[in-house]
């Protein structure tokens, strides 16, 4: 249930809803939140799960894409559909469409599932890159989105994926951009700064949604330096 500010209402683990672009720290977010005590979905591994041999989304992105896409195993490799469908957004959206509707039945399974648990966790991640453009956000009660300037995006980009400026900038302009994300967010996290800076952000958050005096309460441990 939800109250009238739109929070799910009794003691059940609260989800946040984490997005955020290409190399804007989204992954160090999340791990730091695990750090914390929450539990985290990850959407890309529910991807894979439903694009498994027998996975939800397995038979019909077959039939779509073509028998090209397997390996001998019969299993989708994800670098050959991925050439079939990311740069053409009409092949792109058919992906989604057959990929996005099971993600979302497998992650609302799992929040039911940890929050029922004897001992449930303070509070829930659902760690999405795409969390707006799938619908996701329904899952969640609240959405945080990670921000870095783009020149620092590109350049962590460049240097992690050792890509060309060109391709770098491409990967970042095929994602929403940062004004939007952040309008549709309840909470931005500004990653311009140390590693140190946005632990203590995201500690100060989380502290602050569950109405903990300190970001240590969340789970009675020293958290990690």
């Amino acid at each position: 249930m939800r109250n009238e500010k739109g929070r799910r209402s009794g003691p059940a683990a609260p989800v946040v809803g984490l997005t955020g672009g290409i190399a804007a720290g989204k992954s160090t977010v999340s791990e730091r939140l695990a750090a914390l005590g929450a539990h985290v979905i990850d959407a890309d591994r529910v991807g894979h799960r439903v694009l498994r041999s027998g996975g939800e989304a397995h038979a019909a992105v077959v039939a779509a894409f073509g028998t090209e896409i397997l390996d001998e195993a019969g299993e989708i490799v994800r670098a050959r559909l991925g050439r079939r469908a990311f740069g053409n957004p009409e092949r792109l959206a058919e992906l989604n469409r057959l990929t996005h509707p099971p993600m979302a039945v497998r992650m609302r399974r799992e929040i039911e599932e940890v929050r029922a648990r004897p001992s449930p966790p303070p509070f829930i991640v659902l760690d999405a890159a795409v969390l707006f453009e799938a619908g996701w956000e329904a899952l969640c009660d609240e959405v945080w989105t990670v921000s870095t300037a783009p020149e620092r995006a590109l350049e962590r980009l460049v240097a992690r994926n050792r890509l060309t400026r060109e391709a770098a900038r491409a990967r970042i302009d095929a994602q929403l951009g940062n004004p939007e994300r952040e309008a549709r967010a309840a909470r931005v996290i500004r990653n311009d700064g140390t590693l140190d800076t946005l632990a203590a952000v995201v500690d100060a958050l989380a502290a602050k949604m569950l109405g903990c005096g300190g970001a240590a309460a969340l789970v009675g441990l020293r958290l990690p330096r």
